[in-house]
């Protein structure tokens, strides 16, 4: 059984990134970040689109692989580099503009997974394979940020990692997973008390799949998070049949990530996904993407949402909302 939550459907869309890794603070090489102007009126356009289609959370990719955002001496996380908080910042004031609130993910698999000879930012990347390198990114990079952002009302809030399961050897036996979840089970539950002491708003980790969801009820997390493909669930396409059979939870769940569209299974309908959410009395949920894939990127096959579909499913969304208030 799932809690209900009073609150409103929080209905999001992925934006997820401009440049992956590159949004929030200066890699070795440039600064492409959002307190460019060209680069934050990209953001303006878009965002006032993702208002337009009745949305209210943007999520959102921070630090990526690692390759930005911060100045390491030794491979030993400092601080801040100096574009990473005007970066942040410039993000908030446009979805305050827009009425949008924005979902920070902060760390992807990517950068827990180690990669070895084929790693293209050696320095960076090997950050958060040792326990020193975790604790000096938390305390020297996180939480002047937490600090800086403490209580802003435009964060839905922080979330700690992107679907990490993908880096641990114990859901993900690969070579690159080499993290017990010991280890990024207490870095994760670090975060999360860094956040509740200095950053006051709402942290959460968005798990990889929703039967793996129970795994983070000891980190300290406001609400769970979970993402669904169903390509790679035993129940296909369909998302009400794993709501109904996942383990009880204690707090709320948000569906961080819902494809627009998956080939890998014809029965999967964005619109039925959102209903069975909506039905199933969760925090809300968020379509996987609204900026359309790179090239050669891994979800080409999945695209983006259709804007003109989502924004119905959102006026629908609303009525729903009326008619039960009435």
């Amino acid at each position: 059984m799932l809690p209900t939550t009073a609150s409103p459907f929080a209905l999001g869309v992925n934006y997820p990134w401009i440049h992956y890794g590159q949004d929030f603070g200066q890699t070795a090489t440039e600064h492409t970040g959002v307190s460019i102007p060209a680069t934050r009126q990209i953001v303006a356009e878009d965002f006032a689109r993702i208002r337009d289609c009745g949305a209210t959370v943007v999520r959102w990719f921070v630090f990526g692989d690692g390759r930005a955002g911060f100045l390491c001496d030794d491979g030993i996380p400092q601080r801040p580099d100096s574009f990473l908080i005007p970066d942040l910042a410039a993000a908030l004031e446009v979805a305050a503009q827009c009425e949008l609130k924005i979902c920070f993910s902060l760390i992807d698999y990517l950068w827990l997974q180690d990669r070895g000879a084929h790693d293209s930012e050696p320095d960076n990347h090997k950050v958060l394979q040792f326990a020193a390198g975790r604790e000096a990114f938390l305390e020297n990079v996180l939480l002047p940020v937490f600090r800086d952002f403490r209580g802003h009302p435009g964060l839905f809030a922080w979330e700690i990692a992107n679907e990490p399961e993908w880096a641990i050897r114990e859901f993900h036996p690969i070579p690159e997973a080499k993290m017990h979840i010991a280890d990024f089970r207490a870095f994760a539950t670090e975060i999360a008390r860094t956040v509740h002491e200095f950053g006051n708003v709402p942290v959460t980790l968005g798990s990889a799949r929703l039967l793996w969801t129970p795994a983070w009820r000891e980190v300290g997390l406001d609400f769970y998070q979970a993402h669904f493909y169903p390509g790679s669930e035993t129940e296909g396409g369909d998302i009400g049949v794993q709501l109904a059979t996942i383990a009880k939870l204690d707090k709320p769940l948000w569906v961080g990530e819902l494809p627009a569209s998956d080939p890998a299974s014809a029965a999967y309908s964005l619109f039925s996904a959102l209903d069975a959410c909506r039905e199933a009395e969760l925090h809300g949920a968020a379509v996987w993407r609204w900026r359309k894939p790179e090239p050669a990127g891994t979800d080409m096959a999945i695209g983006c949402v259709d804007a003109a579909a989502l924004k119905a499913w959102g006026k629908s969304e609303r009525a729903h909302v009326r008619r039960a208030e009435a």
